[in-house]
């Protein structure tokens, strides 16, 4: 057609001139080599990500969510208060059971008099009697020498009998059962027989002593049963606290292990992706300074 047209001696038509549109660069889009806002964002980032990166390490190697105060001040004040409560009643079941002890030391010890006292019975009811043995001189003298031995030994267990260096019998065995209460089994001393058995008037006498002392021992041994009882039933109420609060106390305390795994890997991630942004974002600068090459 063009060729036509110089051919006929008819000049080309003219094409409309190409625009050029001008370059605009906006505020947020301004490039500055004095400022690098996309480097100062992403290393903010990164110490945000670095910061919890540590945080996790360190409850994974503590194994506690609460480390310092600004962990968690309100939750580090309450597991203080349940760590004491711990404490207290963990040192009261303690308490409780060496109060059980000391009255099974007695009780054992009572047990003993009780096979002494039904031995003395035994021996003030044969020193009543008109055998040959018992109604002789001699049999009366040791059966009653016998009947002395036990009078010495009842009163040896009574005087003797300590548990951690403290006497057990005519004494109170008080026990502190943590938050100020106290549990105390009074425990009177064994009740002995006196007398002798050289005569048969004499034996009637100690047989009457012998079943005084009997019953008196089975009343004591019965004030140490109650004892027992009531300080397991202590016992086993401070253990269930101590199991409530330690389960109240790591729940406050304790990191969650399976989370923190996760937070590892999600903080290890970031920084990844950090380090990465924060090298394109320097890379950006050297961008513009190509510009003027």
């Amino acid at each position: 057609m063009f060729r036509n047209r110089i051919q006929l001696g008819i000049p080309p038509a003219k094409q409309p001139a190409a625009r050029t549109l001008p370059l605009r660069i906006t505020e947020d889009a301004m490039a500055s080599i004095l400022n690098n806002v996309s480097a100062l964002g992403a290393t903010r980032q990164l110490a945000s990500t670095n910061l919890g990166l540590n945080k996790t390490i360190e409850r994974l190697t503590s194994g506690k969510r609460i480390n310092r105060a600004s962990d968690d001040a309100a939750g580090l004040a309450i597991s203080n208060n349940l760590g004491a409560d711990i404490r207290i009643a963990s040192q009261g079941r303690r308490n409780a059971n060496d109060g059980i002890s000391t009255l099974q030391t007695a009780d054992g010890v009572l047990e003993e008099v009780t096979s002494l006292l039904t031995r003395a019975a035994e021996l003030a009811q044969q020193a009543q009697g008109t055998t040959a043995g018992a109604d002789s001189g001699t049999g009366k003298t040791a059966l009653n020498a016998e009947f002395a031995k036990i009078i010495t030994t009842i009163s040896d267990l009574n005087t003797n009998t300590k548990f951690n260096g403290t006497a057990v019998f005519g004494s109170t065995v008080s026990v502190a059962v943590g938050n100020f209460a106290t549990v105390g089994v009074a425990l009177g001393s064994i009740t002995n027989i006196s007398g002798t058995i050289d005569t048969s008037a004499n034996a009637a006498t100690a047989a009457t002593s012998v079943a005084t002392a009997i019953t008196a021992v089975s009343t004591l041994r019965g004030t140490i049963g109650a004892g027992q009882q009531q300080l397991q039933s202590v016992s086993n109420s401070l253990g269930i606290q101590v199991e409530n609060f330690t389960a109240a106390y790591s729940q406050i305390r304790d990191a969650d292990i399976a989370d923190e795994v996760v937070n590892l890997s999600k903080f290890q991630i970031l920084g990844q992706a950090g380090i990465s942004a924060l090298s394109q974002a320097n890379q950006s600068s050297q961008s513009i300074l190509a510009l003027l090459r």
